[in-house]
């Protein structure tokens, strides 16, 4: 019997215990970060939500709006805000879960956005592979809005901007381990979608209710903010962004809109022609559409004509507004640095590497394809 006893006794000690750990609903979890910059002192907000509502169901569905609680810690550095935020807290708080990180306009200063790199890439917690904004409107509202039907905020455009872009393509989402990427590199022009609220397009029983829309991007080059550009000034972008791109566009002619047409499978190449010291670039772009609707009689290749004219349009539209910035969101000096980095370094002390002047063509393909009847139609 003393045998025995010993022998439990020894295998208590070797077995691995779990006095400390926390069960789920003692844990505060935070999903979404953002900064501000006001009166020389930073301020955090986070964004915490319920687990319960997180929490898949099966059986049934959500009828009641899931909560959705904000913090907020002041301080003259980024790390007493948090201190600040960390002195009301109730519970252990994890950030594992944090998807987005938002940053507001006054933060996008090189030096606060140092320590703002400097706090989230130290954690071991949050992740390189969150979503990243800016914003020009108020961080405490931004994070109070909720999607539809009561789901849980972790369904709304800032925590999942991909099912949105993958289905109508307008500024492209990008991730912190990205953004850095792109921020570091002398010559890119990074674009940091915007995030806005907006209450004009849907309403729950007859009431408006915000939802969140990328209505723009900030244009960061080499470490400077370069400015600030619409999404109707960005839509030239999207056509190089990726292939996945896939949007709508409006054709139209000198008589009026045409017709609409869906473009898909965007394919882009960039060539640098240099002469000396000059240099001009070209840009290839090839691209699948379908027709959606007709509005007037047109042939098969008039369609196809003034549907690779609208695009250019629409392009050069995107380059000279984002020139007028000194800014190059197509990466067209990034292409220049590459393949002829002393003279870029010379045009980039002068300022000249890119500006509204600079030489651009575009070869435009669109290999237009018609669904359903076409009785009706010249050909």
């Amino acid at each position: 019997m003393k045998r025995i006893l010993i022998t439990v006794w020894i295998i208590s000690l070797l077995l691995t215990g779990c006095w400390d750990n926390k069960e789920v609903q003692d844990i505060n979890y935070i999903t979404a970060l953002g900064v501000d910059y006001k009166d020389r002192q930073y301020i955090v907000y986070v964004q915490m939500l319920d687990f319960a509502t997180v929490a898949k169901q099966q059986d049934s569905k959500q009828t009641n709006q899931a909560p959705i609680w904000i913090g907020r810690g002041k301080g003259s550095t980024l790390a007493g805000a948090l201190i600040d935020l960390y002195t009301t807290n109730q519970q252990r708080i994890s950030w594992g879960h944090v998807t987005a990180l938002v940053l507001s306009e006054t933060v996008l200063d090189p030096e606060r956005l140092s320590q703002v790199f400097d706090l989230t890439n130290r954690s071991q917690e949050i992740r390189y592979t969150k979503w990243i904004y800016g914003t020009k409107d108020n961080m405490e509202d931004l994070f109070s809005v909720s999607p539809f039907f009561q789901l849980s905020p972790l369904h709304s455009l800032l925590h999942e901007p991909k099912e949105s872009y993958a289905q109508f393509s307008f500024i492209r989402p990008i991730q912190f381990v990205n953004f850095i990427r792109q921020y570091r590199e002398k010559a890119a022009t990074v674009v940091l979608p915007s995030l806005h609220i907006t209450k004009q397009n849907w309403s729950e029983n007859l009431k408006q209710h915000p939802i969140l829309e990328v209505n723009g991007g900030f244009l960061i080059k080499n470490k400077s903010l370069m400015g600030w550009m619409s999404r109707s000034d960005l839509l030239g972008l999207r056509w190089l962004a990726t292939q996945t791109t896939r949007a709508s566009i409006i054709v139209q002619s000198d008589d009026g809109v045409t017709g609409s047409i869906r473009l898909e499978n965007p394919q882009s190449s960039i060539d640098v022609i240099r002469k000396g010291e000059e240099v001009s670039y070209q840009i290839h772009l090839r691209a699948t559409g379908t027709v959606q609707s007709m509005y007037s009689q047109v042939s098969i290749q008039e369609m196809k004509q003034l549907t690779e004219k609208t695009l250019q349009k629409e392009m050069f539209n995107t380059f000279l507004k984002a020139a007028s910035l000194n800014a190059d969101p197509y990466g067209l000096s990034l292409q220049l640095y590459r393949t002829h980095p002393k003279l870029w370094r010379k045009l980039a002390e002068q300022k000249e590497e890119i500006n509204d002047e600079t030489p651009l063509k575009l070869n435009i393909d669109v290999n237009l394809r018609y669904w359903g009847q076409r009785k009706n139609l010249n050909r």
